[in-house]
């Protein structure tokens, strides 16, 4: 998701860079169209249940920052079962191009 908004340039409306104009300014006709597209994008990733409960938000920011917020508590026994996994991980079948995007996967995913 975070690739397909720096290729369209919108990113800077999540990460704050773009923030929302004055009231009465010209320009804010024009970010709250913005807004509502990346809100539409980011609604349209989600999980039903979870797009439930994240209604009220306004503006990509706030629902990113929420997403954010959500899922990346520390969680001790995540931590342990992608440790395991990683130590575990076994080519076995796998072609090596296979094996090694499993590995990096879950690597990835560790360091997230």
């Amino acid at each position: 998701m975070k690739r397909s908004l720096r290729a369209r340039r919108k990113w800077c409306f999540i990460n704050g860079t773009i923030v929302e104009p004055e009231e009465g300014s010209s320009d804010l006709e024009d970010w709250w169209t913005v807004q509502a597209m990346l809100v539409s994008w980011i609604l349209n990733t989600i999980e039903p249940t979870l797009r439930t409960t994240m209604s009220y938000l306004e503006t990509a920011k706030e629902m990113w920052d929420d997403i954010k917020e959500r899922f990346s508590v520390v969680n001790g026994p995540r931590i342990h079962q992608l440790k395991s996994e990683l130590a575990q991980c076994k080519q076995r079948g796998l072609s090596m191009v296979a094996y090694y995007g499993k590995l990096k996967a879950l690597s990835r995913i560790f360091h997230c």
